[in-house]
This record gives C-alpha cells, sequence and structure tokens, in this order.
C-alpha cells in the first residue's frame, strides 16, 4: 500500500495542483481522477468536499497564469502520508505569490486521496 500512497500523493501534490490550475480538462475529471466521491479537504479549519474543490477551479484558472509545486519532504506510512510542500505561481492581479504548507491525508484502496488535512505556513523571509 505505501507504493500506492506514494503515487497518489505526488500525484496530488504536483499533477492535481497543476491541472487545477492550468489544464483546460474539465475539473470534475482531474478531482474524480485524483480523490474519492465522498473527500474532505480541510485547509486552515476550512472543510470543501468533492463539488467546492470543482468550483475552486474556475477562479484558480482565471487568475493563474503560472504554477510550480515542490515537495520538499514526503512521509508515507501504509495508506496515510503527510508531506511539506511549496507552490509558486503568477497571479494576474496580485504578482508573484508563494505558499508553504503542511499536508496528511489518507488513500482509498483504488489509490485515491479521501482525507486531506492541510496547513499554510508563512513564507520564509
Amino acid at each position: 500500500m505505501s507504493e500506492i500512497t506514494e503515487r497518489a500523493a505526488r500525484r496530488l501534490v504536483l499533477d492535481y495542483t497543476r491541472n487545477m490550475a492550468l489544464s483546460d480538462e474539465d475539473p470534475a475529471a482531474i478531482v474524480d481522477r485524483t480523490l474519492t466521491e465522498d473527500v474532505i479537504w480541510q485547509t486552515d479549519g476550512t472543510a470543501l468536499d468533492r463539488d467546492q474543490l470543482i468550483a475552486h477551479a474556475s477562479p484558480s484558472r482565471k487568475n493563474v497564469t503560472a504554477v510550480d509545486v515542490t515537495i520538499d519532504d514526503l512521509l508515507v506510512d501504509g495508506h496515510r502520508f503527510a508531506a511539506r510542500c511549496r507552490l509558486a505561481a503568477e497571479h494576474r492581479t496580485l504578482g508573484h505569490l508563494r505558499i508553504e504548507w503542511i499536508m496528511i491525508g489518507s488513500v482509498a484502496a483504488d489509490g485515491r486521496v479521501r482525507r486531506i488535512h492541510q496547513l499554510a505556513m508563512s513564507p520564509k523571509s
């Protein structure tokens, strides 16, 4: 299971993030390929379900012109993972953005992510 979990975590952080921001692909297809139907993604105390994640793609695609995501650390234990990540993006109105976060998640037997708890961190000066 650890190998499946590692692939799922990398697919989520790298591919999902890039595709939701920049791809012309249907956001529902991206979500359904990466996340389970009953997914709950909690970021800094705010929980989003499948439909809310799909809706989040439109503003991202409207405003983000470039994105680069890096996984600095990834730990895997069975169906669970923890990752420390960085994102650099170009935003049409805000300019260059940099976000760092810690993510803890669990992966279903089919290799899709089921639960995510994410905590944003202040970027280093």
